[in-house]
């Protein structure tokens, strides 16, 4: 299809949506209160009655939220010129890759799709001067529905590639295992998996994998995400025989929870060891070893190798050397060694210290050395070598914001490393550490982007409402006026200590195209300062989070950037705890407000099938204290009668198990009630999406950026924007 005929698609789509039923606003939700009482304190929930999803008048209601939500978005004249400009990102641009996966022969897997094309392929290549192979394309999976590959693993030495197949918008998938010479798919189909949670570890002699089975995969279950157990497969066996290597069932004196991920890893084939963790959203974990040879054993035995208060993350293996990067008493990291057989966490040799003004965020050990990477604020990202007892900055070939490094070549005489940044799109270098010298790891030609080379990105520190710095990115087109009337759009997340990793996207940047300025303002509860800067944003100090999006408004509006009513802010999933109470808590500082997915009501959280598992991150109310510190990140019992808050989008899906529906209807139906401002609060329900657009095609994730963006243009005054 030619991008002519995708852009009449649209719009005849568009119109005939817009036109198809008259746009009249759905009727406010019935309130059926119910009274909590937690620890003395009694709470007036007045919309619990939504929590029910069987019920058909709740059903009903949210048919008609989402049809009057779209209907008036659609409404909006300038939405179709935004999808132009994303559409055409795409068609320019020739290709777009991801998942590369490169096994220690040089071989090289990744997915390609091309141009406007949502679904990605599976490509092969034997080396980088090879010509590339096509082993698989998923259309050819199923006749009745659309899948796409969102994970894959090569074996060791690239004979066979495990590939993760999902439908749109679940979370749940398939893997299939192709044979690299034949490009047969094997007869394996392995069912109830995710490998975002901890992937497909391949046996060291290739003959099967271990992977996270999930034994109910309805995320409108109450036992959704429970009980899931590491199993192994062999190729070639039947994929229904369940062989459990670790889980709650196998294990029952490791006091593993139904809501954790017990889940296996196999970090190096040649170490001669399984690695295994009580995952969830912690930051670290309580791990243990066994030797890969005895883990079918039926005396087999996971041994504790570190406990959750030794902060370790990264982990290698070198002889009886156990090199480890670790937090505990260094919120920045360090670099430690221990031996394997007799660990000492309390008092390891550090090899390499931690450093005042930046995290060091990840290591590798090569022919001559140590090489590790550190990022300053979250946005700044260098290379490093540790080569003896002397360490030094190796100089990137050009700043980056992000930066990803694996060992690879001959004896690791190669850093494979992967680079990023707001206006660049991921280039990968191939780093000879006998010679020193970078070679561009080109598998395709690297895209062009001419819209983009006159933005501009600003690094800054902001003083927020008890003095702290906060690290803030603001992205806008060079020469702007600080006149206070540029639309300004507000992004935040700052939960579970995400370091806040700096990305490419082309459909943000389309709002700065348009002349407008993005603002990542990197709050507490995220790691872009360490773990203390997680901890000061987390249960009783979580208002921290809020608080600094605050100031960041603040900070633009005085500077001149920008005006409240020039101001946009958009919190997704957990980042939807900053958006909604810095909305409630301040909302004459925004003109609109986007939320996708967003979790509103905290108070309920540990009751929805992700929640036990976040109650590590946000707390329980049966604690007094995190209650109280859960009632206070609660968006939706901040909504009070009679305050004039600005106009609102909300957005979620139906199939999403992370943040439940009913979570963000509550929030809205209240809003609506409660709102004493002439301003639209839309709920557009998607009853085929799941989570923030997760796993979806390239046309949903445009209409996301859009609808977000026409929304905001809309409220903000903008002629181009207003529905006839």
């Amino acid at each position: 299809m030619v991008f002519s005929d995708i852009i009449k698609r649209i719009f005849i789509f568009l119109l005939i949506i817009s036109c198809s039923k008259e746009v009249t606003r759905p009727p406010q939700a019935i309130s059926i209160k119910t009274i909590d009482t937690y620890h003395g304190q009694k709470i007036e929930d007045p919309y619990r009655n939504l929590e029910n999803l069987e019920d058909s008048t709740v059903i009903n209601w949210l048919k008609q939220q989402g049809t009057y939500a779209f209907n008036t978005l659609n409404s909006i004249p300038g939405k179709k010129s935004l999808i132009d400009k994303q559409l055409s990102y795409d068609t320019n641009t020739e290709f777009s890759i991801r998942f590369v996966r490169v096994v220690d022969n040089g071989s090289y897997f990744y997915t390609k799709s091309i141009g406007t094309k949502s679904i990605a392929k599976l490509y092969y290549r034997q080396n980088l001067e090879s010509d590339e192979i096509l082993l698989y394309d998923p259309t050819s999976y199923s006749d009745n529905d659309e899948y796409h590959i969102n994970y894959l693993q090569p074996d060791w030495n690239g004979k066979k590639v495990a590939v993760s197949l999902s439908k749109k918008g679940e979370e749940a998938s398939e893997i299939l295992i192709i044979e690299v010479e034949t490009k047969k798919v094997l007869p394996d189909v392995i069912k109830n998996s995710n490998p975002s949670f901890g992937g497909v570890q391949w046996l060291s002699d290739n003959s099967g994998f271990i992977y996270l089975h999930i034994p109910d995969v309805d995320p409108t279950d109450k036992d959704y995400w429970l009980n899931t157990k590491s199993v192994l497969h062999i190729v070639g066996s039947d994929s229904k025989v369940l062989t459990d290597v670790f889980s709650k069932l196998s294990y029952p004196e490791l006091d593993i929870n139904p809501e954790d991920f017990p889940i296996v890893y196999n970090y190096n084939k040649n170490d001669g060891y399984l690695f295994s963790i009580v995952g969830g959203v912690n930051s670290f974990y309580d791990k243990y070893y066994i030797k890969e040879s005895s883990v079918l054993s039926k005396n087999a035995k996971w041994k504790l190798l570190h406990k959750e208060s030794d902060k370790v993350k990264k982990i290698l293996i070198e002889g009886n050397d156990f090199i480890f990067l670790s937090a505990k008493n260094a919120s920045n990291f360090q670099i430690c060694r221990t031996s394997i057989e007799s660990p000492n966490f309390d008092n390891p040799e550090i090899i390499v210290p931690e450093k005042k003004d930046k995290i060091i965020t990840n290591f590798v050990l090569a022919e001559k050395g140590i090489y590790f990477t550190t990022k300053k604020n979250g946005v700044e990202a260098k290379l490093h070598s540790l080569i003896g007892i002397e360490e030094k900055e190796i100089k990137l070939p050009k700043p980056i914001g992000d930066i990803h490094i694996t060992a690879t070549g001959i004896n690791n005489d190669l850093i494979r490393i992967s680079t990023i940044g707001y206006l660049t799109p991921t280039t990968n270098y191939l780093f000879d550490i006998n010679t020193n010298q970078f070679q561009t790891e080109t598998l395709l030609p690297v895209n062009q982007y001419p819209d983009f080379e006159d933005i501009a990105v600003e690094e800054i520190e902001i003083p927020s409402h008890d003095g702290v710095m906060v690290p803030v990115s603001v992205i806008y087109q060079k020469g702007i006026k600080k006149n206070g009337s540029n639309p300004t759009l507000f992004f935040g997340y700052g939960s579970y200590g995400g370091g806040g990793s700096v990305r490419f996207n082309s459909s943000f940047l389309t709002w700065v195209v348009e002349g407008g300025i993005l603002v990542f303002a990197h709050v507490r509860g995220g790691g872009q300062k360490g773990v203390a800067w997680h901890k000061a944003g987390q249960k009783t100090t979580k208002p921290n989070t809020w608080k600094d999006m605050i100031a960041t408004t603040e900070y633009m509006i005085k500077e001149g950037f920008t005006s409240p009513e020039k101001s946009a802010i958009w919190g997704s999933s957990a980042g939807g705890i900053l958006a909604g109470r810095a909305m409630t808590e301040r909302p004459e500082l925004y003109k609109a407000v986007i939320l996708t997915s967003p979790a509103m009501n905290m108070l309920r959280s540990e009751i929805q099938p992700n929640g036990q598992n976040s109650i590590k991150e946000f707390g329980t109310v049966e604690i007094k204290e995190e209650f109280e510190a859960l009632l206070e990140m609660d968006s939706y019992h901040h909504i009070k009668e009679g305050v004039e808050y600005p106009a609102t989008l909300v957005t979620g899906g139906m199939k999403d198990g992370r943040v439940v529906i009913w979570d963000p209807a509550k929030f809205v139906a209240r809003l609506q009630a409660s709102n004493a401002a002439d301003t639209p609060v839309l709920f557009g329900v998607k009853f085929e999406d799941g989570h923030a657009a997760m796993n979806s095609t390239k046309m949903d994730r445009y209409e996301m950026y859009v609808n977000a963006f026409s929304f905001a243009l809309w409220q903000m005054g903008y002629p181009e924007y207003q529905p006839k």
